[in-house]
């Protein structure tokens, strides 16, 4: 199913700097001392400020994931659990009962972040692509209680938001151009209580339309973002629950609005959008004409736009000429992938990005990912981005090559502390290193747990005959 990744759970940290709450950097000089281990440019004695600095992870925390069949192998996609360190490694599937109900994790199985919930595809995708989905509900052991005679027919894309879910369905069609209807439940009320309210894009902006009904929603359902998308622009629109939709931003390959040109699109419903913990800023990255950006918004001034450079070409389009020879820096990347998340402190954002340009023009035999972190206050600032204003978490190396993790999605412990993610393998079943020459180090993908600072790489997940996939970070007990 053509999901994006569930949203993390999210919760608050202290900022350890106080000068980041308005508050002294350094206390007054008559508490300094050299065992003190605070003070100026890391003198002698001093430890100096390190604003790429990990929270301390605490592990009381889950990861669950995906382990569908490798090509060639018998089998259904499964759901998997097990602890932070890797331990007590359990197939959710089992003791979730999902056969008793007459189902299975093959087309997807979707839990809420919270495990409270869950949604199960019953078959494959209808001529829409939108999918049948059963809901249930986890007890204390885990095990899935479908309700009875619930069925949710035509499924494009659905999000859970503490007891809610909100998804949509294929509305009206004139041509390849269509509206979508969005629904909400309360779970915990009455599963059968589907309210309807909105229908997207509006009729006066439905033509050329290229949109396919997915959308991001805040953690508490408070917000949703949804990407117009046509053959030669995006719009960024906001619905506020209680205000209604809002067009934040419109973007254009050639052009501006209302004098907007281009033939083709490098623009999809599905690209990198993040909503902060507290619902003040949406993060997108996108490009247009010379330029790879990220763009903020302030939800309480829709009016301010804020634009980030990432990189740029010196003339002509950025998705046509980033693969130049001496377009990108050593540090810089071709593009943002997937679903960028905010640090659970909402201060920083982490994303996920791809680049496959090479020498030759020719698609590579393995493609440079790494996840990255940048600050939102560099974001705010609206300057060029430097080196120093990102940290590669990573810190992949270029080319055919074990240590070159290929990376597909990750997630953030909820202390902030840790990033899980599902990527190309380090080990063999026997634990030594794979070759460089080994076929799985590009084939295979398993779980990876690494520090927000980079540091104390650990492989989670070993097994050969099947993918580890859509990692999530999911609460210890019920």
């Amino acid at each position: 199913m053509n999901r994006t990744r569930l949203a993390s759970l999210l919760i608050p940290l202290t900022l350890a700097w106080p000068a980041a709450c308005g508050g002294d950097s350094n206390p007054p000089d008559d508490t300094l001392s050299s065992e003190d281990g605070v003070g100026e440019d890391g003198e002698d004695g001093d430890t100096p400020f390190n604003p790429w600095a990990a929270p301390e992870e605490t592990n009381d925390w889950r990861v669950l994931f995906n382990y569908r069949p490798r090509p060639g192998q018998t089998g259904v996609n499964e759901l998997y659990l097990m602890d932070a360190d890797g331990e007590n490694l359990r197939k959710l599937t089992d003791f979730a009962k999902l056969d008793a109900e007459g189902l299975s994790c093959e087309y997807g199985c979707f839990p809420s972040p919270d495990l409270q919930w869950i949604a199960v595809a019953e078959g494959p995708p209808d001529a829409n692509g939108g999918f049948n989905l059963k809901l249930g509900k986890f007890n204390n052991d885990l095990e899935v209680q479908i309700f009875k005679g619930v069925t949710i027919p035509g499924v494009i894309d659905f999000k859970f938001a503490g007891t809610r879910m909100f998804w949509s369905t294929t509305g009206t069609c004139t041509g390849p151009s269509c509206q979508y209807d969005f629904y909400v439940v309360n779970l915990d009320v009455n599963v059968n209580e589907r309210i309807n309210f909105l229908t997207f894009p509006p009729s006066d902006i439905v033509d050329d339309s290229t949109y396919k009904g997915h959308f991001k929603v805040s953690n508490d359902g408070k917000n949703l973002v949804m990407l117009q998308t046509t053959i030669r622009s995006t719009a960024v629109y906001l619905w506020r629950d209680g205000t209604g939709l809002v067009q934040l931003d419109f973007i254009c390959k050639y052009g501006t609005e209302g004098d907007c040109s281009g033939t083709g699109s490098e623009y999809s419903d599905l690209d990198p959008v993040a909503i902060s913990p507290d619902n003040r800023y949406i993060v997108f990255f996108t490009f247009s004409d010379r330029w790879q950006r990220a763009r903020v918004y302030d939800t309480q001034n829709p009016d301010d736009v804020r634009i980030a450079v990432l990189a740029s070409v010196p003339s002509g389009l950025y998705i046509e000429h980033v693969c130049d020879a001496g377009a990108l820096a050593d540090w810089q990347w071709q593009r943002v992938e997937g679903d960028p998340v905010f640090t659970p402190d909402g201060t920083e954002v982490v994303f996920l990005t791809e680049t496959a340009c090479t020498d030759d023009g020719s698609q590579p035999a393995k493609l440079l990912t790494n996840i990255y972190r940048v600050k939102l206050d560099t974001l705010l600032s609206g300057k060029t981005l430097t080196v120093d204003d990102v940290f590669n978490v990573t810190n992949n190396p270029e080319g055919d090559v074990t240590a070159n993790h290929l990376t597909t999605g990750f997630d953030i412990s909820p202390s902030g502390g840790s990033i899980v993610y599902s990527a190309s393998p380090l080990h063999d079943q026997s634990g030594n290193l794979l070759a460089d020459g080994s076929s799985r180090q590009k084939s295979d993908r398993e779980i990876l747990k690494i520090a927000l600072d980079g540091t104390g790489l650990v492989e989670l997940t070993n097994s050969l005959p099947v993918l580890a996939e859509s990692p999530m970070v999911v609460p210890t007990a019920q």
